[in-house]
């Protein structure tokens, strides 16, 4: 593309997308003083310092008696929040180069499906956008013995338990390819127990252990743990699909398909423990989930 092409291309977007660019601008120019700006910019654990230790606005959220502000836990999670939130920021850089025309070869970078760039960009700043806010917004408080995070869904989550603090991304992914919660929840127990920065020792990356080409394959990125359940569970829906049956698509996504449709998968000891052990912990996550149902039958609209 030459260089007259792309300076056309730019003008003939800012004419179409006056508004939308003055109101990007501006929080641009936000998080330009808040991040970048080095007079005005706190440093990054001072930052999640400040907002760690405010009490929630009453407006937001009505102070209940016994409510209590769990600082270290916000604190974790807002650390985790913003490392999301660094990864997507990156991922829009990409977006940006490849809209102007400038090749990228970062590996992490994938594109969504057939989307063009412009929307490939739109989506990406509205998911860097969400997690901004809800690294921003979020506290987490106990009440009644119950952990509770204020400014999402403000429903109990046990964030001390590795797996169950994924509860909101789990949820999301189930509904999406129509796969019960605790399927995924006891797959993520089994693969990486809970270790979004797990790696194998053959490579497969993250919660639900997923290999670099198949991350790749399903248009994600593996070190985003939010990415890497969506991932994982449409892979799973895949192999779901494919054999028809619960043991057969554990064992296509612990040791590939080809092992499955060749009948090899049973001679290798650790795809048989695989598809004993992870029906077990199906048992005990849709424990814990009808448990929460009910403490909060509300939540049954949103499944």
């Amino acid at each position: 593309m030459t260089i007259v092409r792309i300076i056309k291309k730019v003008l003939n977007f800012l004419k179409q997308r006056r508004k939308q660019l003055i109101k990007a601008s501006m929080w641009l120019l936000v998080v330009y003083f808040l991040f970048f700006c080095p007079v005005t910019r706190p440093t990054w654990e001072g930052l999640i310092n400040l907002l760690s230790n405010r009490n929630p606005p009453t407006w937001l959220v009505p102070s209940l008696p016994g409510e209590k502000t769990d600082v270290p836990q916000t604190k974790i999670y807002k650390r985790q929040k913003l490392a999301q939130f660094k990864i997507k920021v990156s991922i829009v850089n990409q977006d940006i180069k490849r809209f102007v025309g400038i090749k990228t070869e970062n590996p992490a970078y994938q594109v969504q499906g057939n989307a063009t760039p412009w929307e490939n960009l739109k989506l990406d700043v509205a998911a860097a956008g969400n997690t901004f806010v809800e690294f921003w917004g979020i506290t987490i408080v106990t009440y009644q013995g119950q952990t509770i995070i204020v400014g999402e869904s403000s429903q109990p989550i046990n964030l001390n338990d590795r797996v169950l603090r994924w509860q909101k991304e789990i949820e999301v992914s189930a509904k999406k390819y129509t796969i019960e919660p605790a399927l995924i929840a006891a797959i993520i127990e089994q693969e990486s127990g809970g270790d979004p920065n797990s790696v194998s020792p053959v490579g497969a990356l993250g919660l639900m252990q997923l290999m670099p080409s198949t991350a790749k394959f399903l248009n994600i990125n593996p070190y985003d743990p939010a990415q890497n359940i969506d991932g994982g569970a449409h892979y799973l829906q895949m192999q779901l699909k494919e054999f028809g049956n619960l043991p057969e698509a554990l064992a296509a996504y612990n040791a590939g398909p080809g092992n499955v449709e060749n009948h090899n998968w049973s001679k290798i000891p650790e795809t048989l423990n695989y598809v004993q052990r992870v029906p077990s912990l199906i048992s005990k996550y849709e424990r814990i989930w009808n448990e929460n149902l009910q403490k909060n039958p509300d939540r049954k609209n949103t499944k």
